[in-house]
C-alpha cells in the first residue's frame, strides 16, 4: 500500500502556543493530534477529503476544568519548562482533564475553531476532533472540518530521539481504516512526524533531553535526563 501520493500538508507556521508554549510539550500535544489527523488524510487521498467534511464539527464531548485544573496544570508545565530550560532530569504527569483543560484555554485553537477532546486509558490515548479544512488545506476548502476520532500509544527512541506513535485505530468522517492497514501506514508516517518535529528549534532541543515519553496509567509520562 502506498500513502505517498498526495503531497503532504505544509507545516503549519510556527507562532505563540499559548497555554503550550514552552515548546517542550510542543511534541506532546498539539504536534501530536495534528500529525494524527494529517496521517487519516494521506491514507484517503486529497480527492476523497472533500466526501468525508462535513459542514459541521463532530459532536464531541468537552472539558473545561474550572480554574483548579487549568492552574494545576499551568503550574505543572512552568514547573517542567524550568527544569528542562536548565538541563535538570524533570518528570511532568498529564492526565485528561488537564490536557482537555488546556485545550480548552488554548487561545490559537480557540481562534481556528478546532474542537478536540482527549481521553488516556492505560497505555493509549483516543483523540475525537472537528478541524476547519481550510486550517489543514491552507483555505482551500472553506466552511467545511474534517473529523476523526483516532487512537494511538507513544514511544520513544533514545537512540534516534524521535518519537514513535503506534496507531491502533483511525476513523476520518464515516470511513474507518482497516486494521490491516495500520502498520503500513504508521511506518510511513513516523518518519514524517518526525521530520516535522524537527522542524521547530524548542522541539528539536527538547527531544535531546528526551529520557521516555509514553501514555502510562492513564496519563501522559515524559521524563528528562
Amino acid at each position: 500500500m502506498s500513502i505517498s501520493t498526495t503531497p503532504p500538508p505544509s507545516a503549519p507556521k510556527k507562532k505563540g502556543m499559548g497555554c503550550l508554549g514552552c515548546g517542550c510539550l510542543v511534541l506532546a500535544l498539539l504536534v501530536i493530534l495534528f500529525a494524527a489527523l494529517v496521517a487519516g488524510t494521506f491514507y484517503f487521498g486529497y480527492e476523497k477529503i472533500v466526501g468525508l467534511t462535513s459542514t459541521t464539527p463532530a459532536s464531541i464531548p468537552s472539558f473545561n476544568g474550572g480554574d483548579d485544573v487549568y492552574n494545576s496544570a499551568q503550574q505543572k508545565l512552568t514547573a517542567f519548562d524550568h527544569d528542562v530550560k536548565n538541563h535538570q532530569a524533570a518528570t511532568i504527569r498529564l492526565n485528561a482533564d488537564e490536557i482537555n483543560s488546556l485545550i480548552a484555554h488554548n487561545p490559537n485553537l480557540t481562534a481556528n475553531n478546532a474542537h478536540l477532546f482527549v481521553t488516556m486509558t492505560n497505555d493509549q490515548a483516543q483523540v475525537q476532533g472537528g478541524i476547519p479544512t481550510d486550517v489543514i488545506a491552507q483555505g482551500i476548502m472553506k466552511g467545511r472540518y474534517l473529523n476523526f476520532d483516532t487512537t494511538f500509544g507513544l514511544g520513544f527512541n533514545s537512540d534516534t530521539r524521535s518519537v514513535n506513535l503506534e496507531l491502533h485505530r483511525m476513523q476520518v468522517g464515516d470511513q474507518t481504516l482497516p486494521q490491516d492497514a495500520l502498520p503500513a501506514l504508521q511506518a510511513e508516517f513516523t518518519p514524517l512526524l518526525n521530520l516535522q518535529l524537527q522542524k521547530y528549534p524548542d522541539a528539536r532541543e527538547f527531544l535531546k533531553q528526551v529520557k521516555s515519553l509514553q501514555i502510562k496509567d492513564g496519563e501522559l509520562v515524559i521524563e528528562t535526563q
